[in-house]
């Protein structure tokens, strides 16, 4: 794929700084008023980290030169081709964004488990470093399996350089296919592993969005997008383990699979993201859903947000509000943080990138403002 890229561009190998500039442009030099709206990449899966009054906004981003001057269909080639993060930068909850360019990208041309891709995931601070949990991509050489997932993590000292801490991904779905499907989670046939068309009529393979949270005691969890066939059916469930030796080589303790009540709705479970709500000792979760199969059409597709609470990280969670953006052309949802109103209702605050199908202008960008929503 990189070498078709290089012959679209015109580009010999030898010109390895060109091609870089290409998939992982510059930062753009307009501060961005009334949502996102990058003119040299297209964003959709975000992802917040706050520190003081400043908020960080990590996205994932492809460059638009690969599609619009190209011709590439961005639906169709997306997932085969290098994405970055992308930080921005607001100092004013979100009313303008600096952006800070690309902070992680993918290890190109090499046989790491990130070789191909990397994908969605989080940022917490731990120890005066900042991690970050995050999805790979592995290049199998094989174009038909672009969706090879693995955990990882990475580290940065000022948020903005990230690095990976280890040369081997936390878990990987092919390296550890007996111990995670001997955890109750499910794996389709070893070799299919990240094929474009679902796992024995089920969606694609479910390994990703790493969210990184700690508990009360301060251990470091690790949540992520994952499946089940505990219960005879594949089942989406949320991934979860547990960050040991921080200090020396990470190392992910593999726990059971996160249950929800109302998984019987949905097929998928993306970018799981957790807030924590101290006044009433609840942990909140969203995720975004959607219910695609590969005997599924376009038109069948539903998209949704679901807000969830517990007072605990590995189970009991609760469903208390369910958000329908299916007509919105947008997915899938950033949870900026929760907020109490005087009336002392806390609520989620939140934005929904737009997606795939809307006007050119829009497509794979972020729209202005915050949307709340009162959970309990």
């Amino acid at each position: 794929m990189l070498n078709f890229l290089r012959e679209k561009l015109h580009l010999d190998v030898a010109a390895a700084l060109d091609f870089e500039q290409v998939l992982f442009p510059p930062p753009a030099e307009e501060i961005f008023t009334g949502g996102i709206i990058h003119p040299s990449v297209y964003i959709w899966d975000a992802w917040m980290f706050a520190e003081g009054r400043e908020w960080n906004l990590y996205t994932l981003a492809s460059p638009r030169a690969l599609y619009v001057d190209l011709g590439l269909d961005l639906a169709v080639f997306r997932d085969h081709l290098p994405h970055h993060w992308r930080r921005f930068v607001s100092d004013d909850a979100g009313k303008t964004w600096r952006d800070d360019g690309a902070v992680m990208m993918p290890r190109l041309e090499t046989d790491y488990f990130d070789s191909r891709s990397i994908w969605t995931g989080s940022v917490l601070k731990h120890d005066g470093c900042y991690l970050a949990g995050y999805t790979g991509i592995r290049n199998t050489g094989d174009d038909s399996r672009p969706k090879l997932q693995a955990l990882g993590l990475a580290v940065s000292d000022d948020k903005r350089d990230f690095r990976p801490l280890t040369e081997e991904p936390l878990s990987c779905p092919l390296r550890d296919y007996e111990a995670i499907r001997d955890m109750s989670y499910y794996l389709g046939p070893r070799d299919t592993l990240g094929n474009n068309d679902g796992e024995e009529g089920g969606p694609i393979l479910a390994w990703r969005d790493p969210w990184l949270v700690k508990d009360r005691n301060g251990t470091v969890h690790m949540l992520w997008g994952a499946k089940s066939t505990f219960a005879g059916r594949q089942e989406p469930v949320v991934g979860h383990g547990v960050l040991e030796n921080l200090s020396g080589t990470p190392r992910l303790k593999l726990l059971s699979p996160i249950f929800l009540p109302d998984a019987e709705n949905f097929t998928q479970i993306e970018v799981p993201q957790i807030r924590y709500n101290e006044r009433h000792g609840l942990y909140v979760m969203m995720i975004s859903t959607t219910n695609k199969t590969p005997d599924r059409p376009p038109q069948e597709y539903l998209f949704t947000l679901r807000f969830y609470v517990s007072e605990r990280l590995n189970g009991g969670w609760r469903p208390v509000r369910v958000r329908d953006i299916t007509a919105e052309k947008r997915y899938p949802g950033i949870f900026f943080g929760l907020r109490e109103r005087e009336d002392g209702k806390i609520c989620a605050f939140y934005n929904i990138p737009f997606g795939d199908n809307c006007a050119e202008n829009l497509r794979h960008s972020l729209p202005a403002g915050l949307e709340e929503t009162a959970l309990f």
